[in-house]
């Protein structure tokens, strides 16, 4: 890692008691996600007949777990004979199933580098009415430090599918954007061990709550609130429009 905090933008809803009030966290699924041009790889091949049928029995294993290994062996030198392994739309078909099948699997929880974007306390914070996260995410944080950055890009990845190993196969599926979601600076926590859902973490890496510029002088009394129940110190701080830039100040409060 390169940071030592990771931010999390959001606005209050019928659940953001827990979020405050205990240390959990809710990892979605990738289908939530708001870009439709993502989780699109592009699917190459670069091996000789023998890797090519080896590499597409293990993905129709994948696809389908009740497939022996002679079954997909079988499907999948057919594929190879009859050429189809060279038409486009055989690989759209494998990456429709393929993200529809980590889609199920996978959790993601997305956090940014920063913590004063104009542009996220509009997009995510409800028009700077939300609020902003400041969680500890450094090489030895539990949870957070497993965050990855995005790599943003103009092309979508390409997946080798017999050189790519396949926990790089997650990663350039779901690490990947385009490159003018750039101004984020996103990381994700990606798991797909436990997968989406609630996951808890060390209470003690919640370190600060900042307070949107136009959130209501109410919601700010719930927060606090809710904070008091976790039973360790938190620091606040209140987001403020610069008085010469555009450009969001944060500023700690009692």
């Amino acid at each position: 890692m390169s940071v030592s905090f990771l931010y999390k933008y959001g606005r209050l809803t019928e659940h953001s008691e827990a979020l405050f009030s205990t240390p959990t966290i809710w990892l979605s699924l990738p289908s939530r996600l708001n870009d439709p041009f993502e989780c699109r790889p592009w699917f190459t091949f670069n091996g000789d007949s023998h890797e090519v049928v080896e590499a597409l029995a293990q993905i129709l294993r994948r696809q389908n777990p009740g497939l022996t290994r002679d079954t997909a062996t079988a499907h999948a030198v057919g594929i190879v004979l009859e050429g189809r392994h060279r038409d486009p739309r055989t690989w759209e078909n494998m990456r429709n199933d393929l993200v529809a099948m980590l889609g199920h699997r996978i959790g993601l929880y997305c956090l940014s580098q920063h913590n004063d974007s104009i542009l996220m306390w509009s997009h995510y914070s409800e028009d700077h009415k939300g609020y902003c996260l400041e969680f500890e995410a450094t090489d030895q944080t539990p949870m957070f430090g497993a965050a990855q950055s995005v790599t943003y890009s103009d092309k979508y990845p390409v997946i080798d599918v017999i050189r790519t190993p396949n926990e790089e196969q997650i990663d350039l599926v779901f690490l990947t954007k385009f490159s003018e979601w750039k101004y984020e600076q996103e990381w994700r926590i990606i798991d797909h061990e436990i997968g989406p859902g609630t996951h808890e973490y060390p209470k003690e890496l919640l370190k600060g709550v900042v307070f949107g510029m136009n959130m209501p002088e109410a919601d700010k009394v719930r927060i606090r609130d809710w904070v008091s129940r976790r039973g360790h110190r938190i620091k606040f701080y209140q987001a403020a429009r610069s008085d010469h830039e555009f450009r969001v100040d944060i500023r700690e409060v009692e």
